[in-house]
């Protein structure tokens, strides 16, 4: 009983000490920077080392990956093994919101993935509504063109029509066009 109540005390003090160093919540990022050049580092070999089992998504053949960034709901690899993109499901649109602006701007503060930074194309957010649903979406784009990648961050909200159909999405995907398609 007492190696039971130890290991409680353990856990709830790792999850004090994950709310005092704010790494708590489902979108942070310890170190998108530092996943960014893991992510790159795997592309090269068309992430044969984080694929797991193969998921069917319609025609696209796509692996689950065991590399996932931290909170994530899911991390896959696609793209003929050129891509890696993962998906948060958010709370709220307010929680979504700062998560899609915090998460921009840890991209925008990482140094070059070769020697230039990248080049930096924001959408301004699109909405649209059909019978009683609400789409509004965000995509802000890092074109590394001398690493020959690019990432995309992502916001996708759906409100309207039945729970079920609501969603508060984080996006995140890194292609690589320079690695041959397997």
């Amino acid at each position: 009983m007492n190696k039971l109540i130890h290991q409680f005390v353990r856990i709830n003090r790792l999850g004090l000490l994950l709310l005092a160093a704010g790494l708590a919540p489902a979108y942070a990022q310890a170190d998108i920077c530092a996943d960014l050049r893991a992510i790159q580092a795997q592309s090269g070999n068309h992430f044969d080392g984080w694929k797991k089992d193969q998921v069917e998504e319609g025609a696209r053949r796509q692996f689950s990956s065991s590399f996932l960034l931290d909170g994530a709901s899911s991390c896959v690899i696609g793209g003929n093994s050129t891509h890696y993109s993962c998906v948060w499901q958010l709370a709220s649109p307010t929680e979504l919101r700062r998560a899609y602006a915090r998460m921009v701007e840890q991209v925008k503060a990482c140094p070059a993935l070769s020697k230039d930074l990248p080049a930096i194309l924001n959408e301004q957010p699109q909405e649209r509504t059909q019978g009683g649903l609400r789409q509004s979406m965000e995509i802000t784009g890092f074109d590394f063109a001398d690493a020959e990648v690019t990432v995309l961050v992502g916001r996708l909200e759906v409100s309207g029509g039945t729970p079920a159909q609501s969603s508060n999405q984080l996006r995140f995907s890194f292609a690589r066009s320079g690695a041959a398609a397997r």
